[in-house]
């Protein structure tokens, strides 16, 4: 098949995800919730974290790893201090509900935390930042995960990939969105290249020995390094306390894969927002933001250097372009695509 013939518009595959999740017993508002937070993930270029994990989510779904109709209990410990328990639902589902929740809460209060427990793999913590910030507000969220970067010196896995997120607002124009791993790689880079028999940089990983390697098969049975040596490794540590420990979450290597099959993943969530005019007004802000970003951006540039961008602006033009000319699945991926159609009777159109 050409690649041509592998390319959907988001609509068809925001249609196809939606009615497939429904058929599956997920209610049409979350199942939308997970559409869109899947294709938002392809529309930034961040392909690992799209719609190349529905399957995988869909499998946990039917073996009962993810409860498709979670009862999300959102509590109030004070006023600005929330505790949201997922009930083991679809990550995007409850962080979306529980970032609804801290809007809500810092619009009276100027701002909230909110700690979630009960959850699974959410996709891009971008995303979350992003609904935030088109609201003007500032946001912050961490989220822990699956095992994969050792304590700085040991040969054993035992923190996640735990990524930070910080967005805010911009007038009229799209939001500076930050979104990192405290990991040196993002650990569905390094599946994808399993995936595609390809070797991983050197750099990126150790095998289950401690040893450096370049194979990726080996690297997701081994450990990623963290960001920039002992920093990253107290990054990541410092995400897991605070979307692990705090929120009475698992952590660790308590967190399960969300590869896995008949296991709860008791993901941890921190999400933080800010309602900027608490600290100068909105107006104040915007110009404030405008001037810093600009200046920036005409920083005198490097040799070779065609343009200065700010975090997120590369995914945010490339959302543009993509929305016009559609999102290419990879062969092996439209075939799963094509299993799941033929499966749940829900044409994918285009395929």
């Amino acid at each position: 098949m050409s690649s041509e013939q592998n390319i959907f518009s988001v609509s068809s595959l925001h249609q196809f995800v939606v009615q497939v999740l429904v058929k599956a017993g997920v209610p049409i508002a979350d199942s939308e919730i997970v559409a869109d937070n899947l294709l938002k993930a392809d529309l930034w270029g961040v392909g690992t974290h799209g719609i190349s994990r529905f399957p995988r989510y869909l499998m946990r779904i039917k073996d009962g790893s993810i409860n498709s109709q979670p009862d999300i209990t959102i509590n109030k410990l004070w006023p600005a201090l929330l505790a949201v328990d997922g009930d083991n639902g679809l990550g995007s589902v409850v962080a979306v509900k529980a970032m609804e929740a801290a809007i809500k809460a810092a619009d009276s209060f100027g701002l909230c935390a909110v700690g979630v427990r009960g959850s699974n793999h959410f996709g891009t913590a971008g995303f979350y930042c992003d609904l935030a910030a088109k609201r003007n507000y500032l946001a912050i969220v961490f989220t822990n995960a699956l095992s994969a970067i050792p304590p700085w010196g040991g040969k054993e896995a035992y923190l996640g990939t735990n990524p930070i997120a910080i967005g805010f607002p911009r007038l009229e124009k799209n939001p500076v969105i930050i979104d990192l791993a405290t990991s040196i790689v993002a650990r569905g880079k390094i599946i994808t290249a399993a995936k595609q028999g390809l070797s991983i940089p050197e750099g990126w990983a150790l095998d289950k020995e401690g040893r450096p390697t370049t194979n990726a098969e080996e690297a997701l049975l081994g450990m990623i390094l963290p960001m920039a040596g002992p920093k990253g490794y107290a990054l990541a540590l410092a995400v897991d306390h605070l979307s692990g420990v705090l929120t009475g979450a698992a952590f660790g290597q308590e967190v399960a894969s969300y590869s896995g099959t008949h296991n709860q993943a008791d993901v941890g969530h921190l999400i933080i927002v800010i309602k900027i005019d608490g600290f100068i007004s909105m107006t104040d802000y915007y110009e404030r933001t405008e001037k810093f970003c600009e200046e920036i951006k005409a920083v005198e540039k490097a040799a070779g250097v065609g343009e200065i961008y700010l975090p997120g602006e590369r995914e945010q033009i490339l959302e543009q372009s993509l929305l016009v000319k559609g999102i290419e699945i990879p062969n092996k991926l439209l075939a799963e695509l094509k299993d799941i159609a033929h499966e749940y009777g829900v044409p994918l159109v285009g395929a």
